[in-house]
């Protein structure tokens, strides 16, 4: 299948806002302190509403598999304008659709929860169950992971993420088995754990280049991290959880399906500022500043964007990157204009590739370094 081609079944709602930007964070958000304008957060479920018809009739989409709203903090806006925005999208879900909600720890309450076990599912922003860790994060809020947790589980959501992140400034292999504690004992039915990244121009980079005397911060170095990952990988699966992409853990039946669409290069469209959507050969970033976004959606226009044609090596390069990530299988006849034949036979004897039956796939052992497996293949 050419990558990012056939009908167009998934939906990324990006909502910018946040209380306030955690020290590391590099995304399209936009901080709005404790107590955000309500009317500005009704502009912009207004303005997704507006950019959903537009694309919607321009893309002929009918049926949605999957819509995933992330950002920034979407449980900011709350139950109410939350289950307005997703009735914009209701008449278009499958029955079996997934639809997920990132929340924060403080945002959930018994409403909150309430709300959320109608059938959504739902990925909870956690970083680490530490204090400490969170607070070398820049992590402003301090609410309890744990009793968030606790709390949507009670309400009876059913399908729970948790989002934890590792090789923190300051983390410790006796810090990373305290967070492997409190995961395996609540369980959740799906995992996502990155590797910190260092974004230019973040405070956690200014932070890391002239450090606190009296408070020294550095990241775990390189072997150290590299140690985290393996345990991470090992513990969560003999746990029960199917590590099915380089970040991502799932129990049986849990993976996520929308980010699986990502990574099989299917079609997907991103509503909302700074959101990215990729279909066939364009690929489109919205503008990132909320106010010029609106703006133009309530003119009767499209929001101001940056437009990409994708060629075919780029969507080749794109298409191996992906399936990497999960160890997917890719068809050789859709990458040899891009693949390096004599790296891919010395990656294959290292046991880091797989090429079988006219198609090249990343081996479990490549997954750990999947990014750098791909360099080595590509042509250029």
């Amino acid at each position: 299948m050419n990558a990012f081609a056939g009908p167009l079944h998934h939906v990324y709602v990006h909502v910018p806002f946040c209380r306030a930007k955690c020290d590391y964070c590099d995304f399209a958000s936009a901080p709005v302190g404790d107590a955000p304008d309500p009317g500005g957060l009704d502009h912009f479920v207004a303005g997704v509403a507006a950019e959903w018809e537009r694309e919607r009739t321009a893309h002929d989409v009918r049926r949605l598999h999957t819509l995933y709203v992330g950002g920034g903090t979407p449980s900011l806006l709350g139950p109410d304008r939350l289950e307005r925005l997703l009735e914009l999208f209701r008449p278009h879900l499958t029955p079996q659709a997934e639809v997920t909600v990132e929340a924060n720890p403080e945002d959930v309450d018994v409403a909150f929860a309430a709300w959320a076990a109608r059938g959504l599912r739902v990925s909870l922003g956690a970083q680490s169950f530490s204090p400490d860790l969170r607070e070398a994060l820049g992590r402003r809020a301090q609410a309890d992971p744990t009793a968030a947790f606790g709390c949507l589980r009670d309400a009876g959501v059913a399908n729970l993420s948790l989002d934890l992140i590792h090789g923190i400034p300051g983390q410790t292999a006796t810090d990373l088995e305290k967070d492997i504690a409190v995961v395996v004992a609540l369980r959740p039915d799906h995992m996502s754990w990155y590797e910190l990244g260092v974004a230019p121009a973040t405070p956690l980079a200014a932070r890391l280049e002239s450090p606190d005397r009296r408070a020294p911060l550095a990241l775990p170095d390189n072997d150290m991290r590299a140690d985290m990952y393996r345990r991470i990988v090992q513990a969560l699966s003999r746990a029960g959880y199917g590590w099915y992409e380089v970040s991502n853990f799932a129990l049986p039946g849990r993976k996520a399906r929308h980010n699986l669409a990502y990574w099989r290069a299917r079609p997907y469209l991103g509503l909302g500022p700074g959101a990215v959507s990729t279909v066939g050969a364009r690929r489109w970033t919205n503008v990132a500043d909320p106010a010029a976004w609106a703006l133009a959606l309530a003119a009767g226009a499209s929001p101001p964007r940056e437009v990409e044609d994708l060629g075919a090596a780029t969507r080749a390069r794109e298409r191996l990157l992906l399936a990497a990530r999960c160890g997917d299988p890719v068809p050789l006849s859709e990458v040899v204009a891009i693949l390096d034949s004599d790296a891919a036979g010395q990656l294959a004897a290292a046991g880091l590739v797989s090429l079988h039956s006219g198609t090249i796939r990343v081996t479990r052992k490549g997954r750990y370094v999947a990014g750098a497996v791909c360099v080595r293949l590509f042509r250029d």
